[in-house]
């Protein structure tokens, strides 16, 4: 039996502290109970999610990282961008950021941030699950600290560029902290190298990593290939998740692939998540790489009411609460557009 997304969430959530955690539990009750409209009141409830993006600076080179192409094209100064803690009070502050039941810490990569540990304990103080996504090439130095201060879940994000590089440090540190792993699928990988992403799992599963989750390739980055995606109808992907369940039961999680029609409106992610830099630029939602643009755009300058209901993310919610028209277009190209989220 495959590994349910059931009982990935609920590994999360065992490390929830109820007490710390209450104004963020009953802000996540109020979500799950409260009709979904294209204009929220923030005292209705506000984002479950919280997304940082804590650097962008990173010791890898993805073509598919959107972070690489914001870098890249010089629109950034990075260490204007860089995390450290004073920043990451004035974000939890503002009352998008404070009831996040979930915060996700991003990059670039996060582990060269200086201050991330003290980050994780300030969150963990205050109630919040932590997360991390990181591409693993500092971890076994950081795997102690970030363990003391009380991380709730570290992601390994695994790719060409870094696998050899990590694969002596998994087992030491899943022996510290036991890690998730994850992989982004591309077309190109599930056609011609399904061995090879066998052999990986098995490796991960075998250094004692707690499970694998697949991603589906979305077209954003330096050199968006939207050939890349996995069609619904393809034999590869079904032949490829046959194989890995029958060889490694229970231990992966698999996306559903991007329909090209008849898709069910069912994503969350515009009322249930919420994503920032350091700077205050509010992200699109985490299917895209485009930031809100115009007025009301920047955590540090608006009220908090007219971000959450800034003209773009009322006008996408708009197409998705209707049951009629297409999805919005950049929901074309996401596979979660038929995932309702937690």
């Amino acid at each position: 039996m495959k590994m349910s997304y059931l009982s990935y969430r609920t590994e999360m959530l065992k490390k929830v502290r109820p007490l710390k955690a209450a104004p963020k539990l009953w802000n996540y009750l109020k979500y799950r109970c409260l009709k979904r409209e294209s204009v929220i009141p923030i005292r209705r409830y506000t984002p479950q999610i919280g997304a940082m993006l804590v650097t962008l600076r990173c010791n890898l080179d993805c073509g598919y990282c959107s972070v690489a192409r914001i870098s890249h094209e010089g629109k950034a100064d990075l260490w204007e961008r860089e995390a450290t803690l004073e920043k990451v009070k004035c974000i939890f502050a503002n009352p998008l950021f404070a009831n996040c039941l979930l915060v996700d810490l991003l990059g670039g990569e996060p582990l060269l941030v200086e201050d991330l540990g003290c980050i994780i304990a300030y969150l963990t103080e205050r109630g919040h699950i932590t997360n991390i996504s990181t591409n693993g090439l500092l971890l076994a130095q950081r795997i102690a600290e970030l363990r003391q201060a009380g991380v709730s879940r570290i992601n390994v994000s695994i790719y060409d560029t870094n696998q050899s590089d990590i694969e002596g440090d998994l087992p030491e540190i899943n022996r510290v902290f036991p890690v998730h792993a994850s992989i982004v699928l591309l077309r190109t990988m599930v056609e011609k190298f399904p061995e090879g992403l066998l052999n990986t799992a098995r490796f991960l599963r075998d250094a004692g990593c707690l499970s694998l989750r697949f991603f589906m390739y979305r077209p954003v980055g330096i050199k968006p290939k939207p050939e890349e995606i996995i069609p619904d109808n393809s034999p590869a992907y079904i032949e490829l998740q046959r194989r890995i369940n029958e060889a490694l039961p229970g231990f992966c999680l698999w996306p559903a692939v991007v329909k090209a029609k008849g898709a069910k409106k069912r994503c969350p992610q515009l009322w249930q998540r919420i994503s920032c830099d350091m700077s205050g630029k509010m992200a699109v939602c985490c299917g895209t790489d485009m930031i809100l643009e115009g007025p009301n755009s920047n955590l540090f300058e608006n009220a908090p009411e007219e971000i959450f209901n800034h003209p773009t993310l009322v006008k996408m919610r708009q197409g998705l609460l209707d049951p009629n028209p297409e999805p919005p277009q950049i929901c074309k190209t996401c596979n979660l557009l038929e995932e309702p989220g937690w």
